[in-house]
């Protein structure tokens, strides 16, 4: 078809071409309205479901909160519960070690001023183990009291042994030879009592049991020379007790 051809065809059919038209552009826009239609409800039905998740998700973080902060809560109250158990506990053993200090005490100078009630002249009153300045070092006490109505000096010798086991075998150790006392150091004049203190290491290996106190009493008017003697086992659990 030329184009004279073409030009009276389209003459006479220009309804025709107009109405085709018409119906093509109606039909992309009815296409293109039900695109839109269709993306803009998914989009819906995708905003109305993270909406939803959104929900869930600050139900189940608030459920989160308050389920950490009843943790915490109850932490805490288990933490001041334990502390305060802590401190009965401790608040318990101070008074106990008080009442234990005062009754030794009274103990102590009840054998002073009331002789009559024990039955020896000079006795060995206690002795102690406990820490001493370093974790390897140990500070022993002695106290020695004289009892003699007529309060006279109650002068001597003490020798302290130190007894255990030097790996499989037993053995002996001067304990004042290891705290550094010379031989005067281990004679003692007094009258009414005496504290001999000193700071000491153990030997490597060396497993300490029991300590043998002896005292060389040294004759004094109508008396007699004398020995006192009393054994103390090392501690086991807690060095700073009084060891009997």
């Amino acid at each position: 078809m030329n184009r004279m051809q073409f030009m009276l065809w389209l003459k006479g059919s220009w309804r025709l071409v107009v109405v085709t038209a018409g119906l093509m552009g109606l039909a992309a826009l009815a296409g293109q309205l039900f695109g839109n239609y269709y993306y803009v409800k998914q989009v819906n039905v995708l905003s109305s479901k993270l909406e939803e998740s959104q929900k869930k998700t600050n139900s189940l973080t608030a459920s989160l909160n308050e389920q950490l902060k009843q943790n915490d809560y109850l932490t805490a109250e288990l933490a001041v519960e334990k502390s305060a158990g802590q401190l009965i506990q401790q608040e318990l053993k101070t008074e106990q070690q008080k009442l234990f200090d005062t009754r030794k005490e009274l103990a102590f100078y009840q054998r002073i001023i009331s002789p009559e009630l024990q039955a020896d002249s000079l006795i060995i009153d206690s002795f102690s183990i406990s820490p001493g300045s370093s974790s390897a070092k140990y500070r022993f006490n002695l106290v020695l009291i004289q009892q003699d109505k007529q309060r006279n000096f109650a002068k001597g010798s003490v020798d302290l042994k130190l007894n255990g086991f030097a790996g499989d075998k037993r053995d002996s150790i001067d304990l004042l030879q290891l705290a550094g006392f010379s031989k005067s150091d281990k004679a003692f004049s007094f009258k009414y009592f005496q504290i001999i203190e000193g700071e000491f290491s153990l030997p490597e290996g060396f497993k300490p049991e029991k300590v043998d106190v002896a005292l060389k009493v040294a004759a004094a008017r109508s008396a007699k020379s004398a020995k006192v003697d009393k054994s103390f086992f090392w501690p086991t659990e807690q060095p700073g007790e009084i060891l009997e």
